[in-house]
């Protein structure tokens, strides 16, 4: 089975929680991630989009970046990734989180604030409300990918439907997205 099958057929989806163990069991250090959701996420079309066990694929990243610097830490650049940056992140540090915080910011009564380089932040109890979202909503899936760049490339400009990947994507509900994310904070 090739890498995009493999990828968009995974044998399990992974807690947000559980992601950690899974990384060490897997030793998975650079590659591709998913991210699937629930139903509970408002306004996301998931039309052609892909199905497993009643999430739906919305969005693919990477890590490292393609173009990002070579960084020597403990972790490795995949769980740094996933870890610290969607799954206990803040919006300024995930896109990921800022599509999320922009979507369920009524649904989870969130506030913004932007600070003075005009960035999206949140205070800490929001963001705990938004963790506690992914952590009851998403599932991941992922895989060892030493190049992941290309399949990622590969994936959101003629892949499935990614509805949450803004960069490369041609996705019609990209505007939407975009528009609700420039509005956080600007009272």
């Amino acid at each position: 089975m090739d890498d995009e099958k493999a990828f968009l057929s995974p044998a399990k989806l992974i807690l947000p929680n559980d992601v950690l163990g899974h990384i060490d069991e897997r030793s998975i250090t650079h590659g591709l991630y998913g991210w699937w959701f629930d139903g509970n996420l408002p306004f996301v079309p998931r039309d052609g989009c892909i199905s497993h066990k009643g999430k739906h694929l919305l969005y693919v990243g990477i890590a490292p970046p393609k173009d990002g610097p070579a960084r020597s830490r403990s972790s490795t650049p995949i769980k740094s990734r996933l870890w610290r940056n969607h799954v206990n992140g803040t919006v300024r540090s995930s896109t990921l989180r800022l599509s999320l915080a922009a979507l369920l910011q009524h649904d989870l009564n969130l506030a913004f604030w932007r600070d003075t380089g005009s960035r999206v932040r949140m205070d800490r109890e929001h963001e705990a409300k938004l963790t506690v979202w992914i952590g009851k909503h998403a599932a991941l899936s992922m895989m060892q990918q030493d190049n992941p760049w290309s399949l990622e490339e590969k994936l959101i400009k003629r892949g499935p439907p990614l509805p949450l990947n803004l960069s490369m994507s041609g996705h019609p509900f990209k505007t939407t997205l975009s528009d609700l994310r420039r509005a956080l904070g600007r009272n």
